[in-house]
Parts: structure tokens; C-alpha cells; sequence
């Protein structure tokens, strides 16, 4: 008798928690797991954008960078663009694609072997220039920024930079993708805006302002790059979402439009595409500069 009494207030000393105490317990626990799902979502949303903005930011500095080099030999672009969507100032559309295009489609094929260049010189192409048809610019170079013709350029990009895993082509549909705007315009001069004091332009040293004016338009370009992420699609229409990003730049030398026909021989002095006023591949060159006839007695 003795022993079992000692073993019953040994127990008795060693008892476990009551459900007083369970209860607490387990409410502390359900409050913080909570706290933590309700903070992580927000978390990995930050992630998210971070990401997003960090690949804008890098994509935005290799297509200024192609645009303003006026790059012609990365036809890997061709792997990133889904299609360039050109709208005229008549409301006419001109979607390029690099995927074939079959009786019956909505869109017109890259120049096979050059859809790089291709690329690049239709997100080159002035808002000002007349695009008659979708391989036909008529009036260039022109030098009147108050024509009234505007072309809207877009394209649908897939991440040029970011994850690996996004590249193969099991991951396409889902890789992150953004809209890119591309507007490029010759930079306004005083002779665009007018004398406010109403100054007549009559003599020889105005009309070397001029000349001065008309040059400045036909080597200095504005380039603005405006990206919009992420694209949706609703069934067949896609639109970007609600972030935004800018990027400009000013260029300095010529824009010049070439033929990317690769059965042309291609020009003996510059090794580049032959020139072609006609084409709506267009393409600058830093180290050269453009004379307006004016200035050389034409």
C-alpha cells in the first residue's frame, strides 16, 4: 500500500496540459498561420512584379540598343515576337508574323533569313511615314512632321531575358509576355513651331535656319519605347495589362529604309541591304548623316 501511494503522487506531480490549455494552444497557432497565409500571397506577389520589372527593364535596353544600332543579324528576335500589328492613318492593319502564312491568313510571313533585320525595321519605321500598303512607304524621306500621317506599331513579345525554363517551346503560351509600342519621329524644330513674334522668314540668313532645321529633322530621331505588361488573351483578342514602362532615347545619323530581298546583291561599299525608299524596313546609321537637298542646291 505504501509504494502504491507513492506511485500515485508521482503521476500526479507529471500530469499533462487540460484542455484549458490545449484550447489557448491551438488558438495562438490558428492566429499566426493566419497572419502568415494572409501576408503570402502579398509576398509572392511582390516577387512576381519584381521579376516582371526586372525583365522590362533588361528587354528595354536590348530593343533601344538594336533599334538605335540599327541591327540587322539577330534573327533570334524571330523566336520572341509573336507578330508586329502596323495601323495606318487609314485605319488599314498590316500584321507580320514570323510563321508562314497559309491561304486564307490574316497576316503576311517575315522575310525568310532575315526576320531579324525584318523585325527591327518595322519597329524602325517613323509614325510619319506614308504606308501605303504593307511593303510600300511612299514621300520618303520626308522632312514635314506636320503631315498628318501617324502609324501605330505594336508587337507581342515574349521575354527576350529571365528564366531559361521560359524559352523551350512547351513553355510558350505560358512564358511571361508584354506589349511593345515603338514610335520613332523626327525631332521638332523651331521651324516646325514658327517665329511667335512673327518674324518673316524672307532672308538669307532665315533661310539658312531653315536649311539648318530641315537637317536636324533628317538626322535627329526620337525613339520611344513603351512596354505594357502582362498580354492577355480573351478568345481571339489580346490586350496588355495594367503596367507600364517608358524608354526614350535621341538618336543622331540617317534612317534609311532597305530592301531585304536576299536574291539582291547586297551594297559593294557598306556590305548592308541595298536602299530602297519604297520599303518599309527601316534602319539607322549613327555614323552617317543625311543632306537635305535645299542645302545642296536641288
Amino acid at each position: 500500500m505504501k509504494l502504491r501511494n507513492n506511485k500515485a503522487a508521482y503521476l500526479r506531480g507529471r500530469g499533462g496540459f487540460t484542455m484549458v490549455e490545449l484550447a489557448i494552444c491551438l488558438g495562438i497557432i490558428a492566429f499566426a498561420l493566419v497572419a502568415i497565409i494572409g501576408v503570402l500571397p502579398i509576398g509572392i506577389n511582390v516577387q512576381k512584379d519584381n521579376r516582371e520589372e526586372t525583365i522590362i527593364n533588361q528587354d528595354g535596353m536590348y530593343w533601344m540598343e538594336a533599334i538605335r544600332s540599327g541591327a540587322t543579324g539577330m534573327n533570334d528576335l524571330a523566336d520572341h515576337v509573336t507578330f508586329i500589328e502596323i495601323r495606318n492613318s487609314n485605319s488599314q492593319v498590316y500584321r507580320w508574323e514570323p510563321v508562314p502564312a497559309g491561304a486564307g491568313a490574316g497576316h503576311m510571313e517575315l522575310p525568310r533569313g532575315v526576320k531579324g533585320a525584318a523585325i527591327v525595321g518595322l519597329l524602325s519605321m517613323p509614325v510619319q511615314a506614308d504606308l501605303v500598303g504593307p511593303v510600300t512607304v511612299r514621300n520618303w524621306p520626308q522632312v514635314d512632321t506636320g503631315s498628318g500621317e501617324y502609324n501605330l506599331i505594336r508587337a507581342k513579345v515574349r521575354a527576350i531575358s529571365g528564366s531559361a525554363v521560359d524559352k523551350g517551346e512547351a513553355a510558350k503560351e505560358m512564358a511571361f509576355s508584354y506589349r511593345l509600342t515603338s514610335e520613332v519621329r523626327p525631332i521638332r524644330t523651331s521651324g516646325d513651331w514658327g517665329d511667335l513674334t512673327g518674324r518673316v522668314w524672307d532672308n538669307i540668313g532665315d533661310k539658312l535656319e531653315l536649311d539648318a532645321n530641315r537637317f536636324s529633322k533628317l538626322n535627329f530621331y526620337e525613339i520611344k519605347l513603351t512596354f505594357q505588361w502582362p498580354e492577355y488573351k480573351f478568345g481571339d483578342e489580346e490586350r496588355p495589362g495594367p503596367n507600364k514602362k517608358v524608354f526614350r532615347t535621341v538618336v543622331a545619323g540617317r534612317l534609311v529604309n532597305r530592301n531585304l530581298n536576299l536574291l539582291n546583291p547586297v551594297d559593294t561599299a557598306t556590305g548592308q541591304f541595298q536602299e530602297d525608299v519604297t520599303s518599309p524596313f527601316f534602319f539607322f546609321e549613327p555614323n552617317k548623316f543625311s543632306v537635305p537637298r535645299v542645302a545642296r542646291g536641288q
